[in-house]
């Protein structure tokens, strides 16, 4: 039975990439985003506020949005194109809203797309004729490029090479004539992944699309094409409203491009912009000046030297080019505090990185909105000065884990890929930052002393495979450093002795040979030693499977290895026995010290490491607080399984049917009424598995469970959850859409 239950998203603001903007084509403040994570976002205020368009979704790959139309005849009908690769298979979905957004339904699954993929940040490649309602052209990452003559209801493929698509456009003033330019190999978008693992298109598993872009049209509404240019990436495609033969166009390396014979030849417009080793994805001309263009460069953290919001205009047409403003803190407002922590602590320098998408108001003269990894800002005076809104409702960020205060009522502490850890006193409505340290960007694994509610311990992550646990004893007014890792390792898991206040244990993998396994530290956590805990011979790296499970199975993204892949829950304390530790790794066992890690027994038999496939993996081990001897083990695909003799023997919990498949991505065990334990399990969507997003509870230790019902949320993909010290407040934490707060047993 499923139970409407109530989910309240907790204030974190974006951390997802917003790749694209559109705005409603009638009504005034309606905006559009899409995130390469987190699905589509609307805004009814021009962006000051946004809430989800996610409901009904299923699939892993749902939220994954490469891009995103809205039908000019009918703004209630939209389509959104998601869709990702995982074991060298590219996934991908059309879907269609008729209801402007409410819900959505699958309308093609022939094409694959790549919303968090290297072509992310360039233009759609979904659109809708504006002289006719019932054509619609799409083009994939793989697949080729398909038409629907039926409003989106039916598809079929066009005669054109399944290549690489990076924009797909109807000429706004030429009835029947359609774009499509694709992007080649050397357009790919590559500087956030570490290509010292493999070569690119390795990493993309993908396969060579050749070294040459290409630019189609077709003049009868899609039924025949023309090749009409072959060289540059054809990232975004620009219509002069007042000479329709007349097109500029973003060519990624080759920067802005202009045509005046409708594409079959083209040359350069860029004078006056950044030169060399810049990157162009966007072009727009200014509805309110047909002489006035817009352009950005997409730039990076490691680019020295360059301005900190790199907004370029250009008032003839594209001759020529100046930069708007030389942007400093003070022209911005509204910006959230973590931003203070990039750019050399610059907040101007870090809101110029990687813009994806500069849009003008086409209602409101002057007003702009810029795209970036961080949200959506607006401008009021044509990009001169800068507003964020805090980016609220774009809840985007990519978390690893939760874990709750031991003492205090709607206290948790969060871990996030992109950012040191949040701290929340009031479930979720509020956040402050604990301190990041320089060389760090991330944080993996998190604890609360249960003796000081001042005292936190955290393992952070930075470039180069540097980790390192962190330490406050005065509420995060301050850090220090107190294990610094060899490169490689990093902190998966974090616990406090269930009866010895001040004793900590850290779980660390990677490589064996630099020092993973499990450490102590018996004063607090300023000095750590590695325990006795080994893995058996011929493990090298934990986890032992490390490139499936860290890059193919559990992460964000194939390519990025430790990307949100969830954390801090492969370790657990016994709280009614001191010196008692669980351990487990992903596919090789089960492990418990009875004496503070100086030895260790395996207790893994009986378990289905690997039972139906590579999916089955160990993700998460807990201790009942309630009853002494009480174990408990989740499985991706396997569920939850219980031992009730301390590991000696194990049976499966949930789910009920010896064949249903259930990722137990993420596990709180809790104390509900007259003792008994409290289960709340959240299944993250998986390609491997064909699971969907779901979470379940039991208040009486699993003889009986209820499902809550999130069909507003979407496919979210639960990557912790946590019951706070009184057992009635649950925070989650999701791979792409933040946190969401709930009340336990609060029906709608």
């Amino acid at each position: 039975m499923k139970i409407k239950h109530r989910w309240s998203p907790a204030l974190l603001g974006g951390g997802g990439y917003i790749t694209g903007l559109i705005q409603h084509p009638g009504q005034p403040g309606i905006l559009y985003a899409r995130c390469d994570v987190a699905g589509v976002f609307r805004s009814s205020d021009g962006g000051e506020s946004w809430e989800t368009l996610n409901g009904g979704l299923t699939q892993a790959y749902h939220h994954q949005v490469q891009s995103f139309a809205v039908s000019p005849h009918d703004p209630e009908i939209m389509f959104r194109c998601s869709g990702e690769v995982r074991n060298r298979t590219f996934y991908g979905s059309v879907h269609k809203s008729a209801d402007g957004g409410q819900s959505w339904r699958e309308v093609c699954g022939s094409m694959g797309f790549y919303g968090n993929g290297p072509t992310r940040m360039y233009g759609e490649v979904i659109a809708v004729d504006p002289y006719d309602p019932e054509t619609v052209a799409a083009g994939g990452y793989t697949g080729g490029l398909w038409i629907s003559r039926d409003s989106g209801e039916t598809w079929n493929q066009a005669a054109l090479p399944a290549e690489r698509f990076g924009c797909v456009a109807f000429h706004p003033g030429q009835p029947g004539v359609l774009y499509a330019g694709t992007i080649s190999d050397e357009g790919l978008n590559m500087d956030y992944a570490d290509v010292a693992e493999g070569g690119v298109l390795g990493l993309l598993q993908d396969q060579p699309r050749g070294k040459r872009g290409r630019l189609y049209a077709s003049r009868d509404h899609g039924e025949s094409w023309q090749l009409l240019h072959e060289g540059p990436s054809f990232a975004e495609l620009s219509f002069d409203s007042v000479s329709p033969q007349r097109l500029l166009a973003a060519c990624i390396w080759d920067g802005i491009r202009v045509s005046c014979d409708g594409g079959q030849t083209w040359e350069a417009a860029g004078e006056g912009l950044l030169q060399g080793g810049q990157r162009y994805g966007t072009i727009v001309q200014d509805p309110h000046d047909h002489m006035a263009l817009y352009t950005a460069p997409d730039l990076r953290p490691h680019m020295k030297g360059m301005p900190p919001i790199p907004l370029y205009v250009s008032k003839d047409s594209g001759a020529h080019w100046q930069l708007v403003h030389c942007h400093k803190d003070e022209d911005l407002s509204g910006f959230p505090a973590y931003m203070d922590g990039f750019g050399e602590g610059s907040r101007a320098a870090a809101a110029g990185w990687a813009i994806s998408q500069i849009t003008v108001d086409r209602f409101v003269k002057g007003r702009l909105y810029l795209c970036n990894w961080y949200g959506v800002a607006i401008s009021e005076d044509g990009g001169r000065s800068w507003r964020a809104a805090q980016f609220r409702g774009l809840e985007t960020t990519c978390m690893e884990a939760v874990t709750a205060g031991k003492q205090q009522p709607g206290k948790f502490c969060v871990t996030m890929a992109d950012h040191s850890p949040k701290v929340t006193e009031d479930g979720g409505r509020t956040f402050r930052s604990l301190p990041g340290l320089p060389g760090y960007s991330g944080s993996t694994a998190a604890v609360m002393s249960k003796a000081d509610g001042r005292h936190y311990l955290y393992g952070l992550t930075g470039h180069g495979g540097k980790a390192c646990i962190a330490c406050s004893k005065d509420g995060g007014a301050t850090a220090a450093e107190v294990l610094a890792l060899e490169p490689g390792l990093f902190v998966q898991a974090l616990r406090e002795d269930g009866g010895q206040p001040g004793t900590f244990y850290a779980f660390v993998d990677g490589p064996v040979s630099a020092g993973a396994g499990v450490y102590r530290s018996r004063n607090g956590g300023s000095t750590w030693e590695q325990t006795a805990f080994r893995p058996p011979a011929g493990i090298r790296t934990l986890p032992h499977q490390k490139n499936w499970i860290e890059a193919e199975l559990l992460s964000v993204v194939v390519y990025q290895v430790k990307n949100a892949c969830g954390t801090n829950q492969l370790l657990d304390t016994d709280p009614q026995r001191p010196g008692h530790l669980l351990l487990g790794e992903w596919t090789e066992g089960l492990w418990r010290s009875q004496d503070g890690g100086d030895s260790w027994d395996p207790l893994g038999d009986g378990l289905p490491f690997q039972q139906h496939g590579l999916a089955s993996v160990l993700i998460a081990v807990a201790y009942s607080p309630n009853h002494s001897g009480t174990l408990y083990a989740g499985f991706i695909t396997e569920g939850l399984w219980r031992s009730e003799n301390d590991g000696l023997s194990w049976h499966k919990l949930y789910p009920a049917g010896p064949t249903e498949a259930f990722n137990v991505s993420a596990l709180s065990v809790g104390t509900w009424e007259q003792g008994m334990d409290l289960l709340v399990l959240a299944s993250e969507p998986l390609i491997c598995t064909g699971t969907e997003s779901r979470v379940v509870c039991s208040r009486d230790g699993g003889a009986s469970w209820e499902e809550w019902d999130q069909a507003a949320l979407g496919a979210v993909r639960w990557k912790g959850i946590a019951v706070d010290c009184e057992g009635k407040q649950a925070l989650a934490v999701t791979c792409g859409n933040g946190a969401f707060h709930t009340i336990i047993g609060q029906e709608l």
